[in-house]
């Protein structure tokens, strides 16, 4: 519950800077599309083109990484995504999925949570420091797919870990995240090549 206050406090903070960047470009509203008329007028399209990329470019929030609708998600991705690129060279990502995606925010926690966490503090120990998140939902199904740079081998026996996260940086936390798969009747493929963490999970919603 402290965790989820957190997130749901940072989406709020993020949502905030939004709104001033809004209340801001309203109040000058007039101004702009004055100097855009004018700009018209004269028939300059390049300048024209130019104003509107950089209202564009004013309008983004650098805070909000995922905006995809769904409230829960959108503030754990934002939350968990921003903690990685504070610590990680290099953090890729991409979410398509509906607003109305079905599925609590305490699920998406564990599952969530747990994974991005695990990859974040495992990439740290690399050179190369990258992790990438690909979420989507398709036909009743949601794919998540975490990789992280990970410099130790591991051996998986059945999508299980031998090793423990004190000794080499995962395993703690996937066996909660087992149990919240089996929840949804779905499955997790975790493997681990060419120094390339991965964990797949699939859930049927």
């Amino acid at each position: 519950m402290e965790k989820q206050m957190l997130i749901y406090s940072h989406q709020l903070d993020v949502l905030m800077q939004s709104e001033e960047k809004v209340k801001a470009l309203r109040h000058d509203l007039k101004n702009h599309l004055g100097e855009l008329a004018f700009m018209a007028g004269n028939q300059n399209n390049e300048e024209i083109q130019k104003y509107i990329q950089d209202m564009g470019e004013y309008m983004q929030n650098q805070s909000e990484l995922v905006s995809c609708g769904n409230k829960n998600l959108d503030s754990l991705l934002n939350y968990l995504l921003g903690q990685a690129k504070k610590k990680l060279n290099h953090v890729e990502y991409e979410v398509q999925v509906p607003s109305d995606l079905c599925i609590s925010a305490f699920d998406l926690n564990v599952i969530l949570g747990n994974l991005i966490e695990n990859a974040i503090e495992a990439a740290e120990q690399t050179k190369d420091k990258w992790m990438s998140v690909d979420i989507y939902y398709e036909k009743g199904m949601l794919s998540m797919e975490i990789k992280n740079s990970f410099q130790h081998e591991l051996d998986v026996e059945k999508n299980k870990l031998l090793s423990t996260k004190e000794e080499k940086g995962h395993g703690i936390g996937l066996a909660n995240v087992r149990k919240m798969v089996e929840k949804y009747q779905g499955f997790m493929d975790v493997s681990n090549t060419n120094q390339i963490f991965t964990v797949r999970v699939m859930l049927y919603l």
